[in-house]
């Protein structure tokens, strides 16, 4: 292992003082899905500046920066963020305006704060802070920050489909509070309609209303869900009722059909065991399903949906939590995601993938969203720490 990189108070302060900067300027640059072309080119003259190897942009609009390693014959280790931002909303929700990046009270505050845009400035000057000692990280390190997580992750998938090196470890910066993410739940929608048939709304009698019978199927999944299955470290299956349709517009016509989209997410069900539990929920209700498996790529319908998972046994794990630990002088937590990351793209990969940010998953996507610069610094240390080293 290398010596621990000679890191005073100053060069600290000066590094963690540019950082905030930069996660200003990103925060000051709007970077809606689909818009991210001036961000990644601030992005990427950041990193020319700073002085990485290899600076590019690929045909997604994804921007990538190279450093290369003391043992080059390693695959990898790739540090991903994505660029793009949900909308900021009502701005007189905020406290402040939502692209300003105002600090207040220790923490900058604007959309994409903690998510993700302060840990991507984490990720970049963490390798900077390395080559302006002098010092190279022992593997080659492949920053990339990606277009359109919030809508789907193509710029994840076309990371995928069109790498040219091997990956040793991906690092997320997806909000961890600077604890160890080994993964999350798996995600999947059914909707669930319910037949019926249609009549003038004056005389219900003569038709068949099938709001009843939705009716009855919510209140049936709320008891039922308790009975589906529980991972030790990624949690509970859960299920949501979101979006609810019928087929018309028409106030005064009972409709021939109702449906609901039923969210699912899980670690321990299958495609199968799922749609074995809505039909028995539903039970004698006139009722069919369609599973939208949106971006999975399925190998059957008996296998547990994950969106990834690194066991904390795997030996990549105990290596990047003594590196941690060892920089920011406090052991991390072992934890997992609520949400889905862009790590569900590339799980089939076969590397390990571990979430690691100052960014606090409580403040993804909300007004006010802010992000703790004294995060920032410890997160600054663990990855110098880890960068150089692993």
């Amino acid at each position: 292992m290398n010596e621990p990189l000679p890191l005073t108070s100053t060069r600290l302060e000066s590094l963690l003082a540019a950082c905030v900067d930069f996660a200003q300027r990103l925060i000051q640059t709007p970077s809606m899905p689909g818009e991210e072309g001036e961000i990644a080119r601030l992005i990427a003259a950041e990193l020319e500046r700073l002085a990485f190897d290899r600076v590019w942009l690929d045909g997604a609009g994804n921007v990538c920066g190279r450093i290369a390693g003391l043992e080059p014959g390693l695959p990898a280790l790739v540090l991903n963020s994505h660029i793009d931002h949900v909308d900021p909303g009502d701005p007189a929700l905020w406290p402040v305006p939502p692209y300003s990046g105002e600090i207040v009270d220790g923490h900058i505050v604007g959309r994409g704060a903690s998510d993700i845009k302060g840990p991507l400035a984490v990720q970049v000057y963490a390798l900077a802070g390395l080559l302006q000692a002098g010092v190279r990280p022992r593997r080659d390190v492949v920053f990339t920050g990606v277009v359109k997580e919030e809508v789907g992750g193509a710029g994840m998938v076309h990371w995928k489909e069109t790498r040219d090196y091997e990956v040793g470890l991906l690092l997320l910066g997806e909000p961890s509070s600077n604890d160890l993410a080994l993964g999350h739940r798996g995600m999947m929608q059914f909707w669930v309609r319910f037949h019926g048939r249609s009549v003038h709304a004056s005389v219900p009698e003569r038709g068949s209303n099938p709001n009843y019978a939705l009716a009855t199927f919510l209140q049936r999944l709320q008891a039922a869900q308790a009975r589906l299955g529980d991972h030790p470290l990624l949690g509970r299956t859960t299920v949501a009722p979101t979006v609810v349709e019928v087929d018309t517009r028409s106030h005064n016509v009972t409709p021939a059909w109702s449906q609901v989209v039923l969210d699912f997410r899980t670690a321990t069900e299958s495609p199968a065991s799922l749609a074995a539990f809505v039909h028995e929920v539903a039970g004698e209700l006139p009722h069919s399903i369609e599973i939208d498996t949106g971006d999975l790529r399925l190998a059957d319908d008996e296998t547990p949906l994950q969106g990834y998972y690194t066991p904390p046994d795997n030996p990549a794990v105990s290596k990047v939590r003594e590196l941690v630990a060892a920089g920011m002088g406090r052991e991390p937590a072992l934890t997992s995601y609520r949400f889905a990351t862009d790590g569900r793209l590339v799980a089939d990969e076969g590397y390990p993938i571990i979430g690691y940010s100052p960014g606090a998953e409580d403040q993804a996507h909300i007004a006010g969203e802010r992000i703790s610069i004294a995060l920032m610094e410890e997160s600054l240390r663990g990855h110098l720490a880890l960068l150089q080293n692993y």
